[in-house]
């Protein structure tokens, strides 16, 4: 059983690679029945109940801005927002796990036209709906019928249309894919017949124990591949099933430590799968009687104690994990459940150790000082988190171009800062990253484009100006489907936050890098200033 792997987050307790393999999940609202009722409140302060969507087909997307694949179908979902909207679909994005402020950031930098609400991984809605997985899509027709259940991306964007041209019609549309037959038949349970002798039957359970680990890793491999579409609840449901029958037949022929530690291992798998917490954490207990110090086992007590609230002993076991086996990974999980049980300076000291073990991978650094900087955020120590995001930022930048990461985390390094200075009433602030993404409206092509966010009070003029540039070079601003050179003027919007494609247009030769710096000034008087080097 994995735990997490490194890059996604069980409701907000774990890291990344989001965790099909941490515990199949079989509960929550079912297909075909009433959506559970909630009411959220939206980042703009206005509640939305299910209720005020009766008569329409609702979308729901549950999300991080820390979830990779929540990243990758955030453009298909703004696309099918905007191109359903006059059919009378209406979206609904759900952060669980994030402030508001950052929430604000990310939708600001990807263009997001649908609304926001901002709730807790241990809210009632989460409760409702099950969230564990990240993102999850509901679909909800306007007969109030919950008509799709989606863990994982959706992609292609055709199947999300699929789902909510059925639920238009109150039916409920299935995903098929040859990926999902090839899970189906990995996790059939007639593959594995658990009768015989205790050898015969021990194989089996063996051998069915590596099938649902093994759906949990082609899973993961296939988080990037629209051809590798499936149903993460059916399959989890699957992997339950198979799961369960493997208890029944070794628990009468389970005999010494290797045995013993598997069938109870299972057991608290098979019962974090339900969501029966407690019971999980006791399985494990006992599987850590016959296999002292096990990873697997220690990951798995790890996350159901997450879930009962014991932030000091999910610290405990994962100083465990972090001493058995040392990675950037295990520290930063150490890291975050230190801080999380109120011992910030613990956390500093295993982040220290996460950045000292991912020294020489680029990608690495900027993960763990993602999480560094999210965790001195949430303690309030904004120049660490500065500080940290700033880390992630130039770790980003040495990346290969073509690892997808790169972008990711230069767009997460970016947002998280800008979250620091998202305030009702803030003084404007201004934050440079490359740019990613499609070019905006007016874009130039073949220049140097940077993403530049400002932020400030709403309603505030700002005039941008850039300097630093070499002799018949152009700075050249671009929002709002407009294009200024050297100098613009913006006012900041409701949300706070202000996207701007900065271009550097360079006209003649030039040797070694440019210094261009951007002013941002009100009433006549300089605010902020950012600076980055062009290199040509």
């Amino acid at each position: 059983m994995k735990r997490l792997a490194p890059w996604l987050l069980a409701s907000a307790l774990g890291l990344g690679l989001w965790p099909h393999s941490v515990a199949a999940q079989v509960a929550g609202p079912v297909v075909g029945r009433p959506a559970p009722p909630f009411t959220l409140i939206t980042t703009a302060g206005k509640p939305v109940r299910l209720a005020d969507y009766r008569g329409k087909t609702l979308v729901v997307n549950v999300w991080g801005s820390w979830c990779p694949p929540c990243r990758l179908e955030t453009a298909d979902l703004i696309a099918e927002a905007k191109g359903s909207a006059s059919r009378g679909v209406v979206f609904l994005g759900v952060d669980t796990t994030e402030t508001a402020n950052v929430v604000r950031a990310f939708v600001a930098a990807k263009g997001i036209p649908y609304p926001q609400a901002v709730t807790t991984s241990t809210s009632e809605f989460a409760k409702a709906y099950d969230i564990r997985n990240y993102p999850t899509t509901l679909v909800i027709g306007p007969d109030g019928v919950l008509r799709a259940r989606h863990a994982d991306n959706i992609l292609p964007r055709a199947q999300l249309h699929a789902y909510i041209a059925a639920a238009q019609h109150n039916e409920s549309a299935p995903l098929v894919s040859a990926f999902q037959t090839q899970l189906d038949a990995l996790l059939d349970p007639a593959q594995y017949p658990f009768t015989g002798d205790a050898a015969s039957i021990r194989a089996n359970v063996l051998k069915a124990a590596e099938a649902i680990a093994k759906a949990g890793d082609l899973q993961d491999e296939a988080m990037n591949d629209a051809a590798r579409d499936h149903d993460l609840i059916k399959t989890e449901a699957e992997q339950q099933t198979l799961r369960a029958a493997a208890v029944a037949a070794f628990a009468p022929v389970a005999a010494g430590d290797a045995d013993l530690a598997l069938l109870a291992r299972l057991r608290g798998d098979e019962a974090s799968a339900l969501g029966k917490w407690s019971d999980a954490d006791a399985a494990y207990a006992d599987a850590l009687k016959h296999a002292p110090g096990d990873v697997e086992v220690l990951s798995g007590q790890a996350y159901a104690v997450s879930h009962l609230g014991d932030n000091a002993r999910v610290a405990a076991i994962d100083a465990q994990i972090a001493e058995r086996a040392p990675s950037y990974a295990s520290y930063t999980t150490l890291g975050r459940a230190l801080a999380k049980a109120g011992n910030v300076p613990a956390a500093e000291q295993a982040f220290d150790k996460a950045l000292a073990l991912a020294a020489a991978k680029p990608a690495a650094l900027a993960w763990t000082n993602l999480y560094y900087g999210r965790t001195e955020a949430a303690a309030n120590n904004r120049d660490k988190a500065r500080a940290a995001f700033a880390r992630a930022a130039a770790a980003a930048e040495r990346i290969e171009k073509t690892n997808p990461r790169r972008e990711w985390y230069v767009e997460q390094a970016q947002e998280a800062t800008v979250a620091l200075d998202v305030a009702p009433g803030a003084r404007p602030a201004l934050s440079l990253a490359p740019w990613t993404g499609p070019d905006l409206p007016g874009s130039i092509a073949s220049t140097f484009k940077y993403r530049l966010v400002l932020t400030g009070a709403r309603g505030a003029k700002v005039t941008l100006a850039a300097a630093g540039l070499p002799k018949r070079w152009v700075g050249s601003f671009c929002t709002d489907r407009v294009c200024a050179p050297f100098r613009t003027t913006v006012v900041v919007p409701a949300d706070g936050v202000k996207i701007v494609e900065f271009q550097v247009v360079p006209t003649t030769a030039h040797n070694g890098p440019a210094n261009v710096r951007i002013d941002a000034a009100t009433g006549g008087r300089t605010v902020a200033t950012v600076a980055t080097l062009v290199r040509v």
